[in-house]
């Protein structure tokens, strides 16, 4: 579905404002796009760098017409595209949420399948101070339950937030398996782990992922073209609402009247693509 991102003109420019390893940011310079990729992680950077490099060596691609990089978070998407000639783009593309690669890390407790890892889950731990056992750690009862709120039912979200308050008086938060050991009491959702509502909800607010989408969006649509179209992956209800809300409320067209799902072979190739849901604006 990537031409949904745009009418891909020969020369279109395209923001990836989360470019990852930069599988979609290849797919849009085989179509002949020149791409700005952003990503808040340095090694996923470098990771996308290369791959890039790599796609742009096997289709004769000269590399300095084809991308530009920058580690930064989407948040300053306006200021970045500024900075670097990328005002009055034909496309933007979020795709949200930590890639495969995130959550196979070792070393900053993404995923609970790594009970040892440290509890960290910063996507950019060279400018965020708070790692997410400092939530667990510091947070009160009353914003530990808004924070679970926000993905898991009321009563899961209560219920997680005073056991918490419990567990570290006896102590603190450290690794992954400190909070799984609490995750392990939750009533899972058919077809899901008990702990991975609680793993995202933490993950979410760790890096802020809400307020920070609510707060680019708006500047996302400013530097696009008219014409131009913003397209967004999300993964989870609380971030597809806020997308469809604002899609309703700025007046410009919709080009998805619902969500574009990933077909049965996506899922079958990439499982973790299962809850996807892709809307597409156009700029007036």
């Amino acid at each position: 579905n990537i031409e949904k991102l745009a009418p891909l003109k020969k020369r279109a420019r395209i923001i990836d404002a989360t470019i990852g390893a930069g599988g979609h940011a290849i797919n849009l310079i085989k179509k002949g796009a020149f791409v700005l990729g952003i990503d808040a992680d340095e090694n996923m950077l470098a990771k996308a760098q290369k791959n890039l490099y790599s796609a742009c060596s096997v289709l004769n691609y000269p590399v300095q017409d084809s991308f530009l990089l920058v580690h930064s978070n989407f948040k300053y998407i306006d200021s970045i595209a500024k900075e670097n000639g990328f005002e009055g783009v034909d496309g933007i593309l979020f795709d949200l949420g930590v890639s495969t690669l995130h959550l196979k890390s070792s070393n900053r407790g993404f995923s609970f399948e790594n009970p040892s890892a440290p509890l960290d889950m910063r996507i950019d731990p060279a400018t965020q101070a708070l790692k997410a056992s400092d939530l667990l750690n510091a947070l009160d009862n009353r914003n530990l339950r808004n924070l679970f709120e926000e993905v898991m039912e009321r009563s899961a979200a209560h219920w997680l937030a005073n056991h918490i308050i419990m567990q570290r008086l006896k102590k603190p938060f450290s690794q992954v398996e400190d909070f799984l050991t609490i995750t392990r009491g939750l009533k899972g959702k058919k077809g899901l782990h008990p702990a991975t509502l609680a793993f995202l909800a933490l993950r979410i607010a760790t890096n802020s992922e809400l307020d920070i989408l609510k707060e680019t969006l708006p500047k996302a649509l400013s530097i696009l073209a008219s014409g131009g179209r913003l397209a967004v992956i999300s993964f989870h209800s609380t971030e597809d609402r806020i997308v469809k809300t604002f899609y309703k409320s700025c007046g410009h067209k919709i080009i998805t009247k619902k969500p574009i799902l990933p077909s049965l072979e996506e899922i079958e190739r990439n499982p973790s693509s299962r809850s996807a849901k892709m809307r597409v604006l156009q700029k007036n």
